[in-house]
Order: structure tokens, then sequence, then C-alpha cells
């Protein structure tokens, strides 16, 4: 739906999507769901941060609010990034080694690491990696069964060209899995033994949900029959919006 004119109760998102209010009440609602969902992971999957995961391990936290819930990220430590796109849309890191992080301009800090790595031990094979992987999904709150995410649709270890020419396989492995309406995809380290990156895409679904605010609009200074609009004119054009969606 178009309109040319604003309601009273209509608000203009921001080209990202993002409502363009922020308070200290919401930072706190953000931080306290960011900051519950990812202890719960840190300790499912038995991350490296003393227990009981404490506040004081947060070193970086970012939050907006989208229409629906916030948006952001939360690291731990500078090495354990959790980000939301929005509720159900979720990803983790382990930035030390979380191959992600190892692809960069700098082809000799990539080489440094994929050569540390080539000659460490790899406690794994691609079926107890996958194993690790799905109790980390489970870990996470995520029923298998359910979201029919029973076999992987993709599943390979890691390999690296190394500067001799000769590619060697990595302690790394990748799983996805992808049955149209989920995306979930698991990385695991066969060094650490553990996941190192985990991606959930289930927007809409009860899973990895921030707990609902009754007051989120309120908190934000906007009226709770809000609705919100996207601006689609070109500067010094009459302005025209969109009907996005309401809370």
């Amino acid at each position: 739906m178009i309109f040319t004119n604003l309601l009273a109760n209509m608000v203009v998102l921001t080209l990202q999507s993002t409502i363009p209010t922020n308070t200290a009440a919401f930072q706190d609602y953000a931080f306290h769901e960011m900051f519950g969902q990812a202890s719960n992971m840190i300790v499912s999957w038995k991350l490296d941060l003393p227990r009981p995961i404490n506040s004081n391990a947060v070193t970086t936290f970012h939050a907006v609010p989208s229409s629906h819930s916030p948006k952001g990220e939360i690291i731990f430590g500078d090495r354990f990034w959790f980000s939301w796109l929005y509720s159900g849309v979720v990803t983790y890191s382990d930035k030390s080694y979380d191959i992600m992080w190892a692809q960069t301009p700098d082809v000799k800090a990539n080489d440094a690491l994929f050569e540390r790595w080539m000659r460490a031990t790899n406690l794994l094979t691609i079926q107890s990696a996958q194993q690790l992987a799905e109790s980390a999904m489970r870990a996470a709150g995520l029923p298998l069964d359910n979201l029919n995410l029973n076999k992987p649709t993709e599943a390979h270890q890691e390999k690296y060209q190394w500067t001799d020419g000769k590619v060697y396989p990595l302690p790394y492995y990748e799983f996805s899995w992808d049955t149209g309406k989920v995306y979930c995809n698991v990385d695991v380290s066969g060094i650490l033994c553990r996941v190192v990156h985990f991606s959930f895409n289930g927007y809409g679904l009860p899973y990895l949900k921030f707990e609902p605010a009754t007051n989120y609009l309120a908190m934000l200074g906007l009226p709770t029959n809000a609705v919100f609009v996207h601006c689609l004119s070109l500067p010094g054009k009459p302005p025209i919006y969109e009907l996005r969606e309401s809370r």
C-alpha cells in the first residue's frame, strides 16, 4: 500500500529497516535478551569463558530497534561474537577459529594461520564432527526432527592450497541444512572439538526468539498502534511511502 502523506501513528524506517529512535530502556532490554541468549549458548557449547558468565566479559555491545525486536551484536572476551538480524535469525562466531576471519586480504597472515591448522592434530572425522554439530543445534534449542534438520544438505572438510602448490585437508568441517523454510550452518573445529560458527535463520518460527516485551513500542516512545513505512521517493521529489508492517 502506498501513501503520499504520513499519518500521526506512522513511523518511517531507515534504509536498514530500523526504527530511528533509541532509549535507555530499549538498550537495557536488548542487552538483557542478547546477554541471556548468548550466555545459554556459551554454557551449552562449553566455550572458553570463566563461569558463571558475567557481564564484565562483554567487550562489545550494540543494538538498534527493528519493528519487532532488537538487532545487534554482543562480543565476549573480544572473541566470541553473537549477532541478531531479527529475533530468530542468529549468528555465532569464534573469531579465533572461524575460517571466515581467516580469509582476509593479508595473504601472509592467512597462510600463517592455515599452516598452524595444517600442523595441528585433528581430533575428529567428518562423522564425529557432524555429531558435534547436531549436538550444538539441539543444545541451542532446535528440535531437529520437528524442523526436518536430520540430514545436512552439505557436509565437507575444508582444504587449503599451500605455498608448495599442494592441497591439504584442514581440521575444519562445514555443515549446512536447508529445508526451504529453515536454514542452519554449523562449522566445527577438529582442533577444539567444538562448534566455531553457527547461523540459524528461522524467522517467524518459535526458536531462538527474544522474550516478547509487551511495552516494546512504549519503551521507544512510539504509539501502541504504530504503523511502519519506508520512504520510496528520491531526494527533491514529493514523498511517497510504502506500508511495511505494523507490530
